[in-house]
Formats: C-alpha cells, structure tokens, sequence
C-alpha cells in the first residue's frame, strides 16, 4: 500500500514531534556541563548541612550544629550518588545501592572505610526527604535545589556514583566515575575496593 504526500507528511511530523518530546522530557534529568573524563582527578570540596538524623550524624562521623565540609567525613573512601527523585532510572537504582549499602556495612573490613551518601540534584530538602523515605534509603542524601553542587561534580546522566579518596592532607582525588545504573552490587563494590586501593 503506497501513502500519499500529506499521509507521509503526517508521519514525518509525528516522528520529529516524538523525537522533541522524548529529548526535552530526559532533559530534566541531565546536568548540562561537560563531565570530567580522568579517572584520577583532584575533587572539589563542598559543604552539606549536618544531617538532622542522629544515626546519619553518627554514620558519617560529624557532630555539631550547622554545615561540614565532606573532608570531615569520617571514612577514607566516600561513594556519592548524584539523583533526582523524579528520574525513573535513580528510582530503579534504589534496591541495588540499598544492597551496596548493607554488603558494605556486613563487613567489618570495610563498614568504618567506605561510606555512601546521595545529592539530589535540582530538589529540595522536602523532595529528598520523600525520596528517602519512598524508597527506604539509608545512608544520608542532601538536597542541591540550584545544582550548585551538581555543577562542580561535573554534568553527567543521572543516576551517577563517584568515588572519591579522602586523602590525609585534607584534598579529595576522585578515582571512579559510573554513570548510569550498575548492575551488580559484588562486582560494583570489587570495582571500587580495587580502585580506591
């Protein structure tokens, strides 16, 4: 069956308006500037309120009121998740790095060495908190309503998880950098215990 012009027409507009519609809805779910390649990288260091949640202080290692510099983390190895509470693929994310979570904390080797923590991108402290309790997230997340945090990380699809050395001298050197989902939480955190030694 041949289609006429305006028939092709039709279907040819119909397919570029999906195209628009599917690049402007995964847009919001993009941090648009350029993402570092280097896997050995000097880190940016920021600062985060201190959690309200007593077991996310005590997890973390910080106390007092205020805000903390992330080099105050008591952990040499830090693991950052970079979500959104409205990405599909951060909420599909969530059992597999809850999983990271708990085979981290099992082990006594690693539970005081590496610590996880979540920034969400483009929400605010209320979104977070939904998120967090949506999705029984237990390691701390912090909101960065302006992306000012997210910018200085780099852009980069969400989710994102970067691994970071906490070093001695007070500076941070980023040795991992996994956009996307990972899919297996055994081969995730040998990937990170191999890189980060």
């Amino acid at each position: 069956m041949r289609l006429s012009a305006s028939q092709r027409g039709i279907i040819l507009f119909s397919l570029i308006a999906m195209i628009l519609f599917w690049g402007i809805s995964c847009k919001a779910f993009l941090v648009k500037v350029p993402s570092p390649s280097d896997n050995k990288a000097s880190f940016p260091i920021f600062e985060l309120p201190i959690p309200q949640n007593d077991a996310h202080a005590k997890y973390l290692g910080i106390t007092g009121p205020g805000n903390f510099k992330i080099t105050q983390i008591k952990s040499p190895v830090l693991i950052i998740e970079i979500f959104n509470m409205n990405c599909a693929h951060c909420q599909d994310a969530t059992p597999l790095v809850h999983r990271l979570y708990l085979a981290i904390q099992a082990r006594p080797d690693l539970k005081e060495k590496i610590k996880i923590i979540g920034i969400g991108t483009n929400n605010d402290a209320d979104e977070v908190n939904l998120f967090q309790k949506n999705y029984h997230v237990p390691f701390p997340l912090f909101p960065d309503p302006h992306d000012a945090i997210s910018k200085k990380l780099g852009g980069v699809t969400l989710p994102t998880f970067i691994g970071v050395k906490n070093n001695a001298d007070g500076t941070m050197e980023k040795f991992l950098l996994q956009s996307g989902e990972f899919r297996d939480v055994n081969s995730f955190l040998a990937e990170i215990i191999k890189r980060a030694k």
